[in-house]
């Protein structure tokens, strides 16, 4: 956070669970035209002049979706919000046995069920016309993982698998900067884990077979620097959209 970022560090959870409820707090005052009195630990927000207050609006229960990766963020997701976007550094395992739990945790803090939360998430997707194209994305995938599992705080998704000792390996080589040498660490084994890989016409059923009654919303996660042309773009949404 300060080096890259170069912000103080606290500890997130507690103080994205006060952001959420001083916002909550704003939102209720603007939609009774009433004051606004939120005192906490991070944030304190004590007036809002009629000149930014919007007034009532016909759907006040404005949907709240957060990140999240570890136990706390996770039950907080469930305990206030709308939505959970998972991070797409995951495995299924991860999702059912670690973020899950977690998360309905959360919701029976609140009485709520799983309906009243989306669960959304973007997904490393290894496909292609060609071999080449199929050959570019898995690369591309094993990079982007290795880039994720080197941040400590994401331990969680390895340890679900028992490679939890991956973790500092990878941190280690990032400080050094050996990206290539990260990537290698990525087994295809692991690849196989955290990515979904199938041929065009088999992506969808890949899809629904793997995330099936555990997400709401999948996306395809995309690389910022990958050079894909518009006609694999095509063909990729073509098969996202087929049925099974």
């Amino acid at each position: 956070m300060e080096r890259r970022f170069s912000v103080k560090w606290t500890a997130p959870g507690p103080r994205l669970r006060e952001y959420i409820l001083a916002l909550r707090a704003v939102w209720d005052a603007w939609q009774t035209r009433g004051p606004v009195s939120f005192r906490g630990e991070h944030y304190s927000i004590t007036l809002t002049t009629p000149f930014f207050a919007p007034g009532p609006i016909d759907h006040p229960r404005i949907p709240i979706y957060i990140a999240a990766v570890n136990a706390y963020n996770l039950r907080l997701a469930g305990e206030l919000c709308e939505g959970v976007h998972l991070h797409p550094f995951h495995s299924a395992k991860y999702l059912r046995e670690f973020a899950l739990p977690n998360i309905e945790a959360g919701l029976a803090k609140s009485g709520r069920t799983r309906g009243a939360i989306e669960l959304a998430c973007s997904v490393f997707m290894i496909t292609g016309r060609t071999a080449e194209e199929a050959a570019r994305a898995r690369e591309h995938a094993r990079a982007q993982i290795a880039f994720y599992a080197s941040t400590r705080t994401y331990e969680p998704v390895l340890a679900a698998h028992g490679w939890q000792d991956l973790t500092p390996r990878l941190h280690r080589k990032s400080v050094e900067g050996d990206w290539a040498g990260m990537a290698a660490l990525i087994t295809d084994e692991m690849l196989d884990v955290f990515a979904v890989e199938a041929p065009l016409d088999g992506l969808r059923a890949a899809l629904d077979e793997r995330y099936g009654g555990v997400l709401d919303r999948i996306a395809p996660y995309v690389r910022p620097r990958a050079r894909t042309s518009r006609e694999e773009l095509r063909a990729f949404a073509e098969a996202l959209r087929a049925r099974r």
